[in-house]
């Protein structure tokens, strides 16, 4: 060996030694990576509640020794889809809607969680399935009660939201809200429908077993569109969702009603004055006594939904997440990190107190009811999810007809959905993308 190549070669070992050092003793965390690198999230949750959500995160990394990345977007299922499509899906995907969770799973995306998901301390609702008796494959680490209706308590008592609900000027409604514009007009239909018809036409509706220009689909539609005509149904196709509710709580109110769901509490500038009751209370059905008999206690709900992809190199570290999250530890140590003045998530499972909200009446209360015994998902949310969006798209097209011809209008827009509904039931394929299946049950 030569003089003049000696010094290279030595250099090439030290740094080869350096190398072999690093490799050993990672970077970063070192606990994280001996516990098998990071695992990465996605989600729709960003601004506070993505602050809330990533303290829990980190809780969970300084436990158990398991980094996260975490991505959150408000184009959640474009990304998700592009991700699964180019083979680099996330570890794991909190969905927004049950329906879209049971798509991936019915095309063989997701694995089972039966081993970390403690099913005694969940509704069957909360942990979706392809089959009643089937594998766990997903489940929600968020729950939302639907089917109230907000109101500020330093300007209405509850003697006068009858009154208020009878004038259509009196309702905050907005429909925008992006690529799924339309979605809170869909809430109200499945209200009215649930009310007006009862649990078990809701069930056959969502489970795909009726079809969309049945009478009973037809007169909720129309009951909705006498609710909103005019002005009205102007306003809410020009409003974004978010904006509407603030109305609320302006100097000068311009309506003085919300029907929407719990989270929306949380976006309100005057949280603190925001009451609501239920809307069986104002939303009066029109069908037979014993069918609202029937519904007095079936409460409509939604959720976020935590589902695990497969092979992504990561699953044991992923399943120790779904594991944290799903159960007691990781559920009270989110509502106990969100940030002052935000509102606290309510947990779908059963075992976590009431008393994680705090002194907060509203909460406490909103929290009862989702542990209630009667429990129905949000429809839409459990149907496929091409049929969700047609439904959400035909909502903005019902308001935007004239009065004049709503009604008459209404059976040809029903027939289009009907054969979106038959479209749905029929497609097969992996390749078609995630649009089945129709859920197995909706109520429990």
């Amino acid at each position: 060996m030569s003089t003049a190549t000696r010094p290279r070669n030595v250099t090439a070992a030290v740094l080869g030694l350096w190398l072999v050092l690093l490799c050993a003793l990672g970077t970063g965390d070192a606990g994280a990576q001996q516990s098998g690198g990071t695992i990465r999230v996605l989600a729709s949750w960003t601004g506070p509640e993505e602050d809330a959500f990533r303290q829990v995160l980190d809780a969970f990394t300084k436990k158990h020794h398991i980094r996260v990345e975490y991505q959150g977007t408000t184009a959640l299922r474009e990304v998700l889809l592009s991700d699964v499509r180019s083979g680099t899906p996330p570890d794991i995907a909190v969905l927004p809607s049950s329906g879209e969770l049971t798509a991936y799973a019915e095309q063989d995306y997701l694995a089972a969680l039966d081993e970390v998901v403690p099913r005694t301390e969940y509704n069957p609702l909360w942990t979706p399935r392809l089959t009643e008796n089937g594998p766990v494959y997903g489940v929600a680490v968020k729950a939302d009660l639907k089917g109230i209706v907000w109101y500020d308590s330093a300007r209405h008592g509850t003697g006068d939201l009858p009154a208020l609900a009878a004038d259509s000027r009196q309702w905050c409604v907005g429909m925008g809200d992006g690529a799924t514009s339309g979605w809170p007009g869909t809430d109200w239909i499945e209200d009215i429908l649930l009310r007006q018809q009862g649990r078990q036409v809701y069930e056959q509706w969502a489970e795909g077993e009726l079809a969309w220009d049945d009478p009973r689909i037809a007169e909720a539609w129309r009951t909705w569109g006498e609710e909103f005509s005019g002005t009205a149904a102007k306003t809410a196709l020009r409003t974004d969702f978010r904006a509407a509710g603030k109305k609320l709580f302006a100097k000068r109110p311009s309506c003085a009603l919300e029907h929407q769901g719990s989270f929306i509490r949380g976006s309100y500038p005057g949280p603190h004055r925001a009451r609501f009751v239920y809307s069986a209370d104002l939303l009066r059905p029109s069908g037979s006594p014993s069918a609202a008999h029937e519904v007095s206690g079936a409460h409509e709900v939604s959720g976020d939904f935590a589902a695990l992809f497969k092979n992504t190199g990561h699953t044991e570290q992923a399943l120790e997440l779904m594991r944290y999250l799903a159960q007691v530890e990781g559920q009270r140590t989110w509502a106990e990190h969100t940030p002052p003045g935000s509102a606290k998530p309510f947990s779908a499972n059963s075992e976590v107190p009431v008393s994680v909200q705090g002194n907060d009446k509203v909460a406490q209360s909103i929290a009862r009811t989702l542990k209630s015994s009667s429990l129905c998902l949000d429809a839409s949310d459990a149907m496929p999810p091409r049929m969700r969006l047609a439904f959400q798209r035909a909502v903005l097209k019902f308001l935007s007809y004239p009065d004049a011809e709503r009604q008459q209008r209404l059976g040809g827009l029903l027939g289009s959905l009907e054969k979106v509904h038959q479209s749905t039931e029929h497609s097969q394929g992996r390749d078609r993308g995630p649009d089945q299946p129709w859920p197995s049950t909706v109520c429990h």
